[in-house]
């Protein structure tokens, strides 16, 4: 149900050269619902590339297999995945430097290039692997073959950045002219924040004045842009204690002084960098110039959609030319190809996602419904308790029992989701206390790749004994809250602690105050919705097949007032309140007695 209504969607939306926004819940396909009539577009003339955007690995994976099995079904299409340089890179340093002439990959590359390009076009699929073994092979740069494949490919899978960030959209495709370019854009939802990142720059006194000091004397004219530079950011700093509150410090407009200085400094490192690696100071000096360039690019980009400030890092200095609505420099963006699809079980609502992701009026808007039978998900509301700031600390025994209750009605595996690491810990300590017998695992801030798996390797399988009850305490937003799938018995309950409003800071004041002058709700835009679509995304880490069954509780006394309610999925009616403990437990039993594995 719903995938042929979004294959036709975007269909239509590639032959007419629109934009389309969709809001497709988990289990419909969405992958292959926007692959297989973008690939036909495609064989019809009406799309001269496919560029599949997505910001995770997980979802690279799944549009290599979409494409896989449309080659399985007779579609003769090449496809590129296209990896980070610095992840990519085969030297220790990731790339982060990268210097032709002291590279055995790069130096000599167009020496080595076209057998590297004839033995790999045996292949249809150009992954990750598959060019790193090439590349090997022949010795040349993995990152410079991946790009030196794509104008021979059909479909591109790459991060939103090689499209929409100024400093790494990719030249040989949008530098100058429209392309007839299909651009497919997944979990687009998490599009908004990455392109306020992208379009955004900043420095640090800090990189300047420790690039002087490497410069010494040895080049003087670098030496004396530097320093004029730092002087700049001295004065940045008087100006957060004479203008600002004493740690930061707003201004509306961008410096044509500032950027003066920024310029002079690109000048003379490129002079100086014309000498080669030979200099002492060569990684750092290229590092700075790379920063310094981005910054300038964004500086260009400069308009009423865009505030400065200067914050104090404790001896530091920060300047930042911070993005408040993205949705011009990505409309700009999409006029590099000729359409636009943007989907996500989580795009919502949808007039929100169209303003800010460079979409006007007359743009295609839907929202399908869930595939899945709505009696497998039974939504429970404790919105008895508070877990505001101010009340946290009176409700961490409360949440502790409310989740006990939770699990105790059927064992299995449950994640519970919170809005802090503080405020995860707090319940962690009180429920490990209060229930022993119950397997707890907590995620830790800055969890490595193998710890990350450690933790979900907890929730591989089904449970080994009868009565195994396994709760992961993760924070919302993060790494758990959204791109894992866990499917059936791996998952069968979930607790979602706040409405997820993203922490008070500087920058959300800025996004609100600026919509608050347009007059559009600051508050809503700033915090709201990008806090239930993080709600949204953790619930839905439960049902994820047609199959599946589970619970999810949230736990708010905001959930229920209506700026929350009205952005409930329909799939998540009738809503089950509940008062305590006991009611959790009484609710889940008439629950769980209709599922047939429940005993």
């Amino acid at each position: 149900p719903g995938q042929r209504d979004l294959a036709a969607a975007t269909y239509r939306t590639i032959d007419g050269r629109g934009r389309a926004f969709a809001q497709a819940p988990t289990g419909i396909g969405k992958t292959i619902s926007t692959l297989f009539p973008a690939a036909k577009a495609l064989g019809l003339g009406h799309a001269e590339k496919i560029f599949y955007l997505t910001a995770k690995t997980s979802g690279r994976r799944i549009a290599e297999k979409a494409i896989d099995d449309l080659r399985g079904g007779g579609a003769r299409l090449k496809s590129l995945t296209l990896t980070a340089r610095d992840k990519i890179c085969f030297k220790p340093n990731g790339g982060s430097t990268c210097d032709p002439d002291q590279c055995e990959f790069a130096r000599g590359y167009y020496d080595r290039i076209n057998d590297a390009l004839e033995d790999i076009f045996t292949h249809d699929a150009f992954t990750r692997t598959l060019i790193e073994e090439c590349a090997q092979k022949h010795r040349v740069c993995p990152f410079e073959f991946s790009l030196d494949l794509a104008p021979w490919c059909d479909v591109i899978i790459c991060d939103y950045n090689y499209v929409f960030d100024p400093r790494a959209f990719l030249k040989r495709f949008f530098q100058d002219t429209r392309g007839q370019y299909a651009f497919l854009i997944d979990e687009a939802h998490n599009l908004v924040d990455r392109a306020r990142e992208m379009f955004s720059a900043d420095l640090c006194k800090s990189e300047i004045s420790g690039l002087k000091r490497l410069v010494g004397k040895t080049h003087p004219d670098l030496s004396k842009q530097l320093d004029a530079l730092n002087r700049y950011f001295a004065k940045l700093g008087k100006k957060v204690e004479q203008e600002g509150d004493g740690e930061c410090w707003i201004s509306p407009q961008l410096s044509t002084d500032l950027m003066a200085l920024v310029h002079n400094v690109l000048r003379a490192a490129e002079k100086v960098l014309e000498q080669g690696a030979a200099l002492p100071f060569w990684d750092e000096l290229i590092e700075c110039y790379f920063r310094v360039l981005g910054f300038e690019r964004i500086g260009e980009l400069f308009d009423e959609h865009y505030t400065t400030y200067t914050e104090k890092q404790g001896r530091d200095i920060r300047f930042r030319i911070f993005c408040l609505d993205p949705a011009h420099n990505i409309r700009q963006a999409l006029e590099r190809g000729c359409a636009a699809v943007f989907f996500s079980a989580t795009l919502s609502p949808l007039a929100y996602f169209r303003d800010l992701l460079g979409g006007e009026e007359g743009d295609t808007l839907f929202s399908l419904g869930s595939p899945f039978p709505p009696e497998h998900l039974r939504l429970l509301l404790a919105d008895h308790i508070e877990t505001t700031y101010k009340k946290r600390g009176e409700s961490y025994d409360d949440i502790a029992e409310s989740i006990a209750a939770l699990v105790s009605q059927r064992a299995g595996n449950y994640l519970a989701f919170f809005p802090s690491y503080k405020y995860m810990e707090e319940v962690a300590t009180r429920f490990a206390e209060a229930h022993p017998d119950i397997d707890l695992l907590v995620q830790e801030s800055g969890m490595s790749d193998r710890e990350r798996e450690a933790f979900l390797s907890a929730f591989d399988a089904e449970p080994s004994q009868p009565e195994q009850y396994t709760v992961g305490f993760a924070v919302m937003g993060g790494v758990f809250g959204e791109g894992i799938d866990l499917v059936g018995e791996r998952l069968v309950g979930a607790v979602v602690v706040g409405v997820g409003l993203p922490q008070l800071c500087l920058e959300r004041d800025l996004i609100r105050h600026y919509f608050d002058e347009r007059d559009i709700s600051g508050f809503t835009y700033a915090y709201v919705y990008p806090g239930m679509n993080s709600v949204l995304q953790a619930a839905g880490r439960v049902i994820r097949t047609a199959s599946d069954r589970g619970a999810i509780l949230l736990v708010d006394r905001r959930f229920a007032q209506s700026r929350y309610r009205q952005l409930f999925p329909a799939s998540w009616h009738p809503v089950h309140s509940v008062r305590n403990p006991a009611h959790i437990a009484q609710s889940l039993t008439e629950f769980w007695c209709h599922d047939p594995t429940y005993t």
